[in-house]
Order: structure tokens, then C-alpha cells, then sequence
């Protein structure tokens, strides 16, 4: 009887109706009325964790557009875990999925897709980063069997429109670039920085992301950008938290 209740309380809740689902309503458990002030804080709170989560593009298309996404989200995907910084994930294929939104804005998807590394970069476990003096008591040699493992909070992310200029950006007035962006999304402290890539470091830091041996990733590199300087980009990397560790093939 109390789950029976229960999953009907929950299915209303997901609904437009304006009334409390038949036996809540029938049974006396809960009136019309404060259902639906129930169901309004249920859906606002959702919106309020999406926006949250989601703010560059809740900046950009404005608070009426952005409240028509998220509660469309909300009805079709409610919270499936307790912690609402754990919502939001499959965001960006339900903006992908709505032709009016990406029809004027086709960048959209791919913005949420960064805010949510982002987010997942800000809750990853921290770890201490790897850092260039450990590297440097390894023999020559030892570079051919080097596996670098990325920081745990690091996140790729690659586009072919400039979100990591729309980004911060205040609005869609501005020249944004015509070509597509690269970053690293890293939280090796207390802040999440998004980091500006060359598709060659991108192309370096996905291929040590899947496992591969430090030379393959360079190889990687340099088929993404002929001019890929492997010293430059190590040192930059150590210097800002990429790495959380190594070991030797």
C-alpha cells in the first residue's frame, strides 16, 4: 500500500496536471492544492541544481529558455541519486535532442558537455599531482615504457565550435571564432580551470587517457599537429597538475 503510494506520489510529480494523482487526493493524504506547491519546489529545486550546473548556458539563452529545457529534463529524466551534484549528466544528448534549441544554437550540446566536466572535475577525487622531479630520476631509457596517468579530476573535451569561448562569455553579441575548440578541464586544488588545447595536446593527453605508452601519444600528436613540441608540452603540464602518477611498461 505505502510503495503503491509512494510511486504514485512520485509519477504526479512528473506530470503537468494540476491536481493530486487520484487515491493521494481521494484518500485524504494530501489536497489539490498542497500538491501542487509540492510539485512546484520539486520542479524549481531541479532547475535551480541544473542551472547550478549548467550556468554559461543558462547565461546565454536566458532564464525563460533555459527554465523550458530544464523542466522538460526534469519530467523526462527525474534525480536517480540522492546527491543533486550527481544530476544533470545526460543534459546535453536532451538539448541535442530538441531541434528548436539547436537549430539557432548547434553549439548547445557541446556546451553542456564542458559544464559537465566541469562539474565532474569539481566532485573527482583529489590526488597529489605528479611532479617534474619524479620523473627526472628515470634512466633514458625508461621513457620508451613511460605510462603518464592523468589527474583523476582531468577532463577532455573537444568541439567543433568555440565553447571554450562561449564559455565565459556574457552573451552571443560578440565575434566568437570560426573554428573548434580543445581543452582540458583539471582541478588539481580547489579551483577548476578549463585549459585552451592545440589539437595536438589534446590528441597527446587522449591517447595517454586510453593507456598508451608515451611514445604512441606522441605519435598521436604529431599526426593532430605536425609542429607538436613533446618538451613544451610536459613541462606545462607537470607545471599545472596534469599527471597523478606513472609506471613503466
Amino acid at each position: 500500500m505505502l510503495r503503491d503510494l509512494q510511486a504514485e506520489f512520485r509519477a504526479g510529480l512528473l506530470t503537468s496536471e494540476e491536481t493530486a494523482p487520484g487515491r493521494l487526493g481521494g484518500a485524504g493524504v494530501i489536497g489539490p492544492e498542497r500538491f501542487w506547491i509540492y510539485r512546484n519546489n520539486y520542479v524549481a529545486s531541479l532547475k535551480s541544481a541544473l542551472e547550478a550546473t549548467y550556468p554559461a548556458i543558462a547565461r546565454l539563452i536566458g532564464a525563460e529558455n533555459f527554465s523550458f529545457l530544464a523542466h522538460a529534463y526534469s519530467r523526462r529524466f527525474p534525480p536517480a541519486e540522492p546527491s543533486l551534484h550527481a544530476y544533470g549528466g545526460g543534459f546535453a544528448d536532451h538539448v541535442a535532442g530538441i531541434e528548436a534549441a539547436v537549430g539557432d544554437l548547434p553549439f548547445l550540446p557541446d556546451l553542456a558537455r564542458l559544464e559537465w566536466a566541469v562539474n565532474e572535475a569539481y566532485f573527482a577525487a583529489d590526488a597529489e599531482p605528479l611532479i617534474a622531479e619524479q620523473l627526472a630520476a628515470l634512466a633514458p631509457g625508461d621513457y620508451a615504457r613511460l605510462r603518464l596517468a592523468l589527474h583523476p579530476t582531468a577532463r577532455l573535451v573537444a568541439s567543433v565550435y568555440p565553447v571554450w569561448h562561449l564559455w565565459d562569455a556574457e552573451d552571443l553579441a560578440n565575434d566568437f571564432p570560426a573554428e573548434g575548440d580543445c581543452m582540458l578541464v583539471l582541478r588539481p586544488g580547489d579551483k577548476v580551470d578549463v585549459i585552451l588545447l592545440s589539437p595536438g595536446d589534446h590528441a597527446f593527453l587522449s591517447a595517454l587517457a586510453d593507456g598508451s605508452l608515451l611514445g604512441e601519444a606522441v605519435e598521436a600528436a604529431v599526426a593532430a599537429e605536425p609542429g607538436f613540441d613533446l618538451t613544451a608540452s610536459l613541462a606545462a603540464h607537470l607545471e599545472r597538475g596534469t599527471f597523478a602518477g606513472f609506471d613503466l611498461d
